[in-house]
């Protein structure tokens, strides 16, 4: 009995629930390599469908549900709504999974249907008198042994596992199957799967006539579906879908009309338990795709949301809580406050003396800024914005800058498209690469090349045949010269594309359902462009040329006003508003973002060796560190002003791509800094230097910083609020781990002599590290199941374990590991949670980058090609912080909180 009541006791320990959290967080990591190496259903078999998989999480709930009991959990609200709901979670994941079922239903135009297609395959065996049905899932690895017996005429019926075949996504798999009846054995070829409705393979055994089929089962619905109507909107001259509906009528056994719906993205019917969603679509755009799901195990699932997201606010203001706690702990330290003032960041232009590039610098400034800045494009997405917006991306994309030889971006372009052959000869395009310019005969000071300088004196081009080298090498062999060749060749194209003007579509065509723009070339062709347009072109291309030598617009402005007055004409359904063209225009020209990342570096740095010099002198500067502080104020106020005017312009939350979502985590994190944590100069030192690296990478050349048109499944609310709330959470872990990492720094440096006053720095950090790590760990974990929401009703599954979602997963049992490191005094220090701070955020950025360029799935990059390599930089960095962690070691004797 002492014995049972000992194992119970363990079981229920905080010690068993780490243990169980880290099989699971493991588990998930290595399922997404198996997934990305094979196949979604390989990794589903091995790892996240497996019964070992589901029995480590139902133990794991079962040792929470102990841990509950056993420390009276009730008496602290907040813990308690918060690991009540996990409990609550998996009930409701546990409904779904074993009663609940999904299919697929395809309807014509005109048609009405009732039958439905399984998601999960199964192998079918039918006879004239009776037939059997077995879930077969099978995968690449593991074994796919299965064995079903049944007895037909009193002899048995045996099908038994020989060979399984995966033939990749969209097409059959084949498995083959032993097949034996009475004294009579045959080897059959099954062709199908999952998706998959294949005719029959009959085979006769001793008079019995056998037919086998490996595939989804079709399933009669107990209503009809027709389809009046399919409706696919596209972005304005573009084929990107815009939205897609269907109009749909719902029909009894008899065909009569119940009642009519409209299913679109986002907004699926909801029907006798059923649930119908907007999938795709036929490509005659006459028939429509729609996505069936039947979920018990919904409302349990939703409950547990809620009560995750009650229980983590709860437990900022739940007496007794660990972030009471410590925030009353923080209150009574002696902290320090911020620095410095902020400087722009300012590039200088290279000069170039030619008689050409004075006049275009002098001459154009007006017209470009005041006439042709604020001319509306299309782009190649269907997107209308300025001509400045146009301009910006191009030079950025060639130069890496935004200006060159005192020229704007727009003045840049307008010289290309007025005078190509004379910017052919000018140097513009970047590049850096030594080896480059060793095939270009280059020498190895040059910064800029013009593109007559890739191509010999009989106009053949220089880099072909290393091109085609290395466009012909897998991206996981490519080095960094081909790497970097790539991207030189694709700049050429582009400053090629801008010298025919093919890039430029500012001609709307008159009465196009599909708001179709033409570039100038194709407008004088048109038989559809009226005379007067066709001569505003031509008498704008002539007039520039005045306007370069003799400062002389009148004839260029008249034009253009012309061709403003056509854009207004036909196509004032789809131009933005006047109000939101000049935002842009501002956006352009303050470019806040990229001039944050001086500031925040600038404010970072100088906190820092500030914060030293305070510690070490234990003096304080006030009324200097009040100024600094407001400077910081300011930044951050840059840095929203930014963000909603970018919101504005692009009529979405500026949290949708790559660019934006880091430069809201670099918000997120300067906000965190100022707001939560102002009090502490290394902690606002932290906050500023994270936010300059996240404002930094956001404008590295692998990042697009262009707006762009939401694709139809991003159109809904619930993604607003699942993407701004977890990428908003990164900023706080992030800071977290340059918390734990300035913690390591002071311990490594601790002597005899300042070891106590080290010491009570190290507990403010520590204490600071461990509020923002229970604060992005609430927003991440609420975050993700917003996310769940926003799924489900976008195409009815919660989840479905694809990489991001599972690294998201992973990144929240990491950071539970770390903030409960303090219930195993075995394991936990202030040495041990600040080191594990530092090395937790891996897998954020794991989530963030790593998913996206390495693994496959419906988040990822890698999809289309090959996975990039490491670059060497992350091997120096993960180097750099073990010996780190070595040397912080003999520093780790710090008094917990």
């Amino acid at each position: 009995m002492q014995g049972l009541r000992e194992m119970v006791r363990r079981f229920c320990s905080y010690t068993m629930v780490l243990i169980l959290l880290a099989i699971l967080g493991i588990g998930g990591a290595i399922a997404t390599f198996i997934e990305s190496a094979y196949d979604t259903q390989t990794a589903k078999i091995l790892i996240y469908d497996a019964r070992w998989y589901e029995a480590v999480m139902v133990l794991s709930t079962l040792s929470l549900i102990g841990l509950i009991y056993k420390t009276r959990m009730w008496k602290r609200m907040g813990s308690f709504l918060i690991h009540l709901s996990f409990i609550v979670i998996l009930i409701g994941a546990g409904l779904t999974r074993y009663f609940g079922y999904e299919g697929i239903i395809h309807i014509r135009e005109g048609q009405h249907e009732k039958e439905m297609i399984t998601v999960v395959p199964y192998l079918h065996i039918q006879t004239h008198e009776t037939s059997f049905e077995h879930p077969l899932v099978l995968g690449q690895l593991g074994k796919n042994d299965f064995s079903f017996l049944h007895v037909i005429h009193g002899k048995p019926l045996n099908i038994t596992y020989k060979d399984y075949h995966y033939k990749g996504k969209g097409e059959r798999a084949n498995l083959e199957v032993y097949v034996t009846y009475g004294s009579q054995m045959r080897t059959l070829l099954l062709k199908g799967g999952a998706g998959w409705v294949e005719e029959p393979v009959i085979a006769s055994f001793e008079g019995l006539e056998l037919a086998l089929t490996w595939g989804s089962k079709v399933m009669d619905l107990p209503f009809s579906l027709a389809l009046r109507d399919f409706e696919l909107k596209r972005y304005a001259g573009s084929m990107s879908p815009s939205s897609y509906s269907s109009d749909i009528e719902v029909l009894d056994a008899n065909h009569n009309t119940l009642f009519a719906y409209q299913i679109f993205m986002n907004h699926p019917l909801h029907y006798a338990g059923y649930t119908f969603f907007q999938s795709s679509y036929d490509l005659d755009e006459q028939g429509t795709v729609l996505e069936i799901n039947k979920d018990p195990g919904k409302w349990p699932t939703y409950a547990g949301y809620f009560l995750l997201t009650l229980g983590f606010l709860s437990n900022f203001f739940t007496q007794g809580s660990r972030f009471l706690k410590l925030r009353a702990y923080l209150k009574n330290v002696q902290l320090l406050w911020l620095l410095l003032c902020f400087s722009l960041c300012g590039i200088d232009a290279k000069a170039n003396t030619t008689l050409y590039l004075e006049h275009l610098a002098h001459n154009s400034a007006v017209h470009a800024k005041e006439d042709l800045s604020s001319l509306l494009i299309q782009d190649m997405q269907g997107r209308i914005k300025p001509f400045s917006t146009e301009a910006l991306d191009i030079v950025h994309k060639l130069t890496s800058e935004s200006s060159l030889y005192h020229l704007s971006a727009e003045q840049i372009i307008l010289g290309m498209s007025a005078q190509p052959q004379m910017w052919q000869e000018i140097p513009l395009v970047k590049l850096n690469n030594a080896h480059i310019k060793e095939l270009l005969n280059l020498p190895p000071t040059q910064t800029f090349v013009s593109f007559s300088q890739v191509f010999d004196a009989n106009g053949a081009y220089k880099l072909a045949h290393a091109i085609n080298e290395a466009n012909q090498k897998p991206q996981s062999k490519r080095g960094t010269f081909e790497n970097d060749l790539i991207k030189f060749d694709e700049k050429l194209n582009i400053a090629y594309l801008t010298f025919k003007g093919v890039l430029f579509k500012f001609i709307p065509l008159p009465n196009d359902k599909n708001h179709t723009w033409l570039t100038p070339n194709d407008a004088l062709q048109h038989p559809l462009i009226s005379v007067e347009i066709k001569n505003a072109i031509s008498t704008y291309f002539s007039g520039l040329q005045e306007g370069i030598n003799r400062n002389e617009w009148t004839k260029a402005s008249q034009a253009l006003y012309t061709l403003k007055s056509h854009q207004k004409l036909y196509a004032q359904e789809v131009i933005p508003s006047q109000a939101r063209i000049q935002a842009e225009l501002l956006y352009n020209r303050l470019a806040l973002f990229q001039k944050l990342i001086g500031v925040y570096f600038t404010l970072g740095f100088a906190a820092f060796f500030l914060a030293l010099f305070s510690l070490f002198t234990q003096k304080q500067f006030k009324h200097v560190e009040t100024i600094l502080i407001a400077a910081f104020s300011l930044g951050l106020l840059m840095h929203t002003f930014a963000l909603g005017l970018r919101w504005y312009v692009s009529g979405h939350a500026p949290w949708s791509d790559s660019y934006e979502s880091m430069v809201y985590i670099g918000w997120s994190a300067a906000f965190a800094g100022l707001v939560v944590f102002r009090r502490s100069m290394l902690s606002l030192c932290a906050a500023s230097i994270f936010a300059g690296i996240m404002m930094l990478v956001s404008h590295m050349s692998f990042v697009n910083p262009q707006m762009t048109n939401l694709v139809p499944v991003l159109k809904s609310y619930w993604l607003s609020i699942h993407v701004s709330v977890i990428t908003a959470s990164y900023g706080f872990l992030g800071l977290g781990a340059l918390l734990g990492l300035l913690s390591l720094m002071l311990m490594a440096c601790k002597t005899k002599s300042n070891e106590n006053v080290l010491n009570e720095q190290i507990r403010t950090l520590y204490a600071i590290n461990e509020i923002s790590l229970i604060i992005g760990l609430s927003m991440l974990a609420i975050g993700n199941f917003f996310g769940g929401i926003w799924a489900n009703e976008s195409w009815g599954r919660y989840w479905g374990w694809d990489p991001k979602e599972t690294w998201s997963y992973v990144s929240i049992i990491v950071y539970a590991f770390i903030l409960h490191m303090r219930f195993v005094p075995k394991i936990y220090s202030v040495f041990s949670f600040s080191l594990a701070s530092v090395f937790g955020f891996s897998s954020i950025i794991m989530t963030y980058f790593g998913v996206n360029f390495y693994l496959t799935g419906m988040h990822s990059y890698a999809a289309t090609g090959e996975s990039p390599s490491i670059p060497m930089g992350v091997y120096y960095a993960i180097g750099v912080l073990v010996a780190l962690s070595l040397i912080a070691y003999r520093g780790r004797r710090v008094r917990a909180i």
